[in-house]
């Protein structure tokens, strides 16, 4: 009986530790009139992501389409939190979407990178 007891906890772990878990993966991105940092993160597809962007300066505006999150504003000297399921792979830009400075004007927006691998 002991035999077959051990048996199914070495089955059970030898399961569990081929198993894919998602993991909650946390960030915090600071928002600048001519970038963010950090620039880009890189996070593992199937992972729920956490990403705090916090405004250093004016109101700052931020699009993640391709995760379901629209046109967040994130508020002068405040932060906004969004969480999504990196669900597919890729590089994924996205520039300020809210005119912060004359540089929006000559095409230097700041842009955040997420690249999500295997």
């Amino acid at each position: 009986m002991a035999r077959i007891l051990c048996a199914a906890i070495f089955s059970m772990a030898v399961f569990l530790s081929n198993t894919a878990f998602a993991q909650d993966t946390g960030f915090e991105v600071k928002a600048y009139k001519d970038r963010f940092e950090p620039q880009s993160i890189t996070v593992k597809k199937g992972e729920k992501v956490s990403i705090k962007f916090v405004s250093t300066d004016v109101d700052h505006g931020i699009h993640l389409d391709e995760f379901g999150l629209k046109n967040t504003i994130i508020p002068e000297k405040d932060s906004v939190t969004l969480e999504f399921t990196a669900d597919k792979t890729g590089t994924f830009s996205f520039p300020c979407t809210k005119y912060c400075s004359w540089r929006h004007l000559v095409g230097m927006r700041p842009k955040f990178e997420i690249k999500v691998a295997e």
